[in-house]
């Protein structure tokens, strides 16, 4: 569907390419809309902008509380870094030699590290990922 000019959408109901990951994503949470929100604000204030981000999502339960980037698919080939299991680690999500996903569990202020990693083009190793991003 080719998009109009005078009309932009943001949020929770836009969906949009991401290059690290190569395809299409409508994520419905915080970081995804204010970040987006703010980019289609410059647009419509006549700033040339791109929306190249890769929105992360969190949540708490109880004493636990995560926070993750990129395509977490239980489909997907998944390596496992735990510090100590199942209460603090990093879980990994690949496919085709490439990081498609993390997920930070009770690991704090390593998303951008977790973008960087999934923008890499590979191919990576799943042994080469133990201890790549701090638990």
């Amino acid at each position: 569907m080719q998009g109009h000019p005078d009309v932009y959408a943001a949020g929770d109901v836009a969906n949009f390419y991401n290059p690290a990951l190569d395809r299409r994503l409508r994520v419905e949470h915080e970081d995804n809309a204010n970040t987006m929100g703010r980019r289609a604000g410059q647009a419509m204030a006549g700033r040339a902008v791109n929306y190249d981000h890769l929105p992360s999502f969190y949540s708490d339960l109880f004493e636990l509380g995560y926070e993750a980037v990129g395509e977490l698919d239980s489909r997907l080939e998944t390596v496992a870094d735990w510090k100590q299991p199942y209460q603090e680690g990093v879980v990994y999500y690949l496919r085709e030699g490439r990081v498609r996903g993390v997920l930070l569990w009770n690991v704090w202020e390593q998303v951008d590290a977790a973008r960087k990693l999934i923008a890499e083009p590979g191919p990576i190793r799943p042994e080469s990922l133990r201890g790549r991003l701090p638990a």
